[in-house]
């Protein structure tokens, strides 16, 4: 037995040479299926970075990087390709994080392995504001998806020039998605930075540079809102201009005039007929409908 595998294995073709050499070329530093680090000038090995070798990474249209790892957590920061991170941009001043509301992310506090306790965040919900020494509005930093945030970068409050920066120090928060969402993230994220583009302003946006244009010298002046019960106030109560009493009293939602003012307005209508213009006017569609009585009835 031990002489029939001896020449067995004696009996299998050796590989030429010209194969193994075409297959040194096709996976040139590979061994296997390991890949090799490049080599740098002075010959030392570039490893790639955790994140070139957990996270896949999601550029949205407002320049805003979402890093999302194997396990799908999610790392929000800004892409190399931001404004903010341009030559020549104007310095990072202030990073402040959403605390206005119910959503206050400074107050955010997550407890157990379930996550208890985070602030729920949709896409298009502010995370941080920044400001640059050009002045100007502050730019708003959106979520981007659907998660819960776990941490935000707290270290941005001090030192906002480390916004974006590398070597792991410039990322904005750490987001949850929930579980069934988690496989999905990415595409939905670009599905809707597609539909509704990330860099198109807000509602709110929109109509807070429209006042600020307004207030400019130049624009056209704003018009004060009126709430409308205090544009129900400015109307006079109909029953005490004529009567001079109203079953409300003071709970009354118009007016109380005195009965020799006169009503800002008509008469409320009853039973859908219009109110009628004075005495007058009575006086004349009397007349009138009495000749039309008249001509129909000489006619019949």
């Amino acid at each position: 037995t031990r002489s029939w595998l001896m020449c067995d294995v004696e009996s299998e073709p050796e590989p030429a040479p010209a194969a193994a050499a075409a297959d040194c070329e096709e996976a040139p530093g590979d061994v296997g299926t390991t890949r090799l680090p490049d080599l740098s000038p002075d010959g030392w090995p570039i490893y790639p970075s955790v994140t070139e070798r957990y996270f896949t990474t999601y550029v949205t249209s407002n320049h805003q990087a979402l890093h999302v790892h194997s396990n799908g957590i999610c790392l929000l920061g800004l892409a190399p390709s931001h404004p903010l991170l341009a030559p020549g941009a104007a310095r990072i001043t202030g990073v402040a994080f959403r605390d206005h509301d119910a959503k206050n992310l400074l107050a955010n506090e997550v407890r157990g392995k379930r996550k208890s306790g985070a602030v729920f965040v949709l896409p298009r919900d502010l995370v941080a504001s920044v400001t640059t020494e050009a002045g100007g509005d502050p730019l708003p930093l959106w979520a981007c998806v659907r998660a819960n945030v776990i941490e935000v970068n707290r270290r941005l409050i001090e030192e906002p020039e480390l916004l974006g920066s590398a070597g792991g120090r410039g990322w904005l928060a750490v987001l949850m998605p929930k579980m069934a969402e988690k496989g999905s993230i990415g595409a939905a994220l670009l599905e809707l930075d597609r539909t509704a583009p990330l860099r198109d302003p807000t509602g709110n946006h929109k109509r807070r540079r429209d006042q600020q244009d307004a207030s400019a010298p130049g624009g056209d002046e704003q018009q004060p809102r009126v709430s409308r019960k205090a544009a129900r106030r400015a109307r006079v109560c109909w029953d005490f201009a004529e009567t001079g009493t109203c079953k409300f009293a003071d709970k009354c939602r118009f007016r109380h005039a005195a009965p020799s003012e006169a009503p800002s307005e008509a008469a409320p209508s009853v039973g859908g007929a219009e109110p009628s213009g004075g005495a007058e006017a009575g006086e004349a569609a009397d007349a009138g409908d009495g000749g039309e009585s008249g001509g129909s009835a000489g006619v019949a």
